[in-house]
């Protein structure tokens, strides 16, 4: 295969991943806490076998190497529901417990179970600061939740959410559209510290920091750079077969 083959394959291989990507965060636009995933691309300098009759020793290819997460606040949009939580500081989660262990979540549109838990959409308990769910009883009349995530009602304190941060937020693993997995220390537990003034905004959610006019420009742009690519490609082939075609009419 040729060098002009190569390169362009390995350009359409990191379109492709670029489109999913695109994809992926247009896909999830409208869902609460959801942070937009980028791609990271670098050159992949390779050894040209021909080198030793073509003259060229390397040949410079694309790839995507990794994705990292646009970590900017989204939008706060107020919904008036006293169950609706909103962080307003970056790299901040909530901690909630699933059946794989607590993972950490910026999603908070939280509502109450049949037994008065306090859940996630997905339904799973959220957590407070010393690590145990949520409880109301019919008793409790208005919920308020301050600044710090403390959890009252005109009863008395509920409990406090818990929120942590990490040193490295692009470390956590992702495990669904709004969840995330904490890295590990050296004890095997998860690298996070207690957030003591998260600057929750009760009545309100973050919204996707997804850029929707942006990523479908991104997308048209990606579209056509792809159907170019495999044009250059057509052309390349169809070169090559007349090349063939016309060497064998000259040796016959």
């Amino acid at each position: 295969m040729e060098n002009v083959s190569y390169i362009a394959l390995s350009r359409q291989r990191t379109l492709r991943s670029m489109m999913n990507n695109l994809s992926q965060n247009m896909a999830n636009m409208n869902t609460t806490g959801y942070k937009e995933q980028r791609m990271m691309f670098t050159d992949w300098v390779a050894k040209n076998r021909d080198a030793p009759f073509r003259g060229e020793r390397e040949i410079s290819l694309v790839q995507d190497i990794s994705q990292y997460r646009n970590t900017t606040v989204g939008n706060i949009e107020h919904t008036e529901r006293p169950l609706d939580v909103a962080l307003s500081q970056p790299d901040m989660f909530f901690a909630v417990e699933t059946p794989s262990g607590v993972q950490y979540t910026r999603s908070g549109n939280f509502s109450l179970d049949p037994g008065g838990q306090l859940i996630t959409n997905d339904g799973y308990p959220v957590l407070s600061d010393a690590g145990q769910p949520l409880f109301f009883n019919e008793a409790d009349g208005s919920i308020e939740i301050k600044g710090d995530g403390t959890i009252s009602t005109d009863i008395g304190q509920i409990g406090k959410l818990q929120v942590v941060t990490v040193d490295n937020v692009q470390e956590m693993t992702v495990t669904g559209n709004t969840l995330y997995r904490a890295p590990k220390d050296d004890n095997n537990q998860d690298a996070v510290e207690l957030v003591e003034n998260p600057g929750v905004v009760q009545g309100a959610l973050e919204k996707s920091n997804v850029n929707a006019i942006s990523t479908m420009t991104q997308m048209i742009d990606v579209l056509r750079t792809y159907q170019s690519v495999t044009r250059s490609l057509e052309s390349e082939s169809e070169r090559l077969s007349n090349m063939i075609s016309k060497l064998g009419d000259i040796r016959a």
